[in-house]
């Protein structure tokens, strides 16, 4: 099987078996595409882990950025914090790439997501308005009833569950 190909640490030496043709990548993926400097960014971030250093890497789109840091954090046995610039690609590596690599590399791991406060309904903000309702444009009037219906239903009260709704809207600020 091809966990048994490299060893389970993110040296780099095991980054370039996993990244390089031929290897884990390759046999997982269909559509797999060798980068070097890919292979060289997740040989970089495999090294600052070891050392315990600091590293800056700037890299055009269509590097793989993305699998150049998560692979080597995922196989180095450490904890690591990733924080990235945009929901999108919070969701992109909560609900995509980090099962997938979860299931796929030869060292266990785990992850969670963390959001700020902001991105959850306060029910004490939203009860206190649901006492006294005044809707300070029409736009937040027309998205109350779904955000009031969802209110109801939510096991988490995480905004992200409200597809609906768009991002940018009012109503999502309104009842942080």
């Amino acid at each position: 099987m091809a966990r048994n190909k490299i060893k389970d640490t993110g040296s780099s030496d095991s980054c370039q078996k996993l990244f390089l043709p031929g290897g884990l990548l390759s046999t997982l993926l269909n559509r797999y595409e060798y980068r070097e400097g890919q292979m060289q960014m997740a040989s970089a971030v495999a090294e600052a882990l070891e050392g315990q250093s600091t590293l800056l890497v700037e890299a055009p789109t269509g590097t793989g950025k993305t699998w150049a840091y998560l692979i080597p954090a995922a196989l180095s046995g450490k904890r690591v914090v990733i924080s990235t610039g945009t929901k999108t690609l919070q969701d992109q590596l909560y609900q995509k790439d980090l099962p997938f690599l979860a299931q796929s590399l030869p060292r266990r791991f785990t992850y969670s997501m963390m959001k700020g406060k902001a991105n959850y309904l306060c029910l004490h903000r939203f009860g206190r308005f649901l006492e006294q309702p005044t809707f300070p444009d029409l736009e937040v009037g027309s998205d109350f009833e779904q955000l009031h219906r969802w209110s109801m239903e939510t096991a988490t009260g995480d905004r992200a569950e409200l597809t609906a709704l768009p991002e940018g809207s009012p109503s999502g600020r309104k009842f942080p």
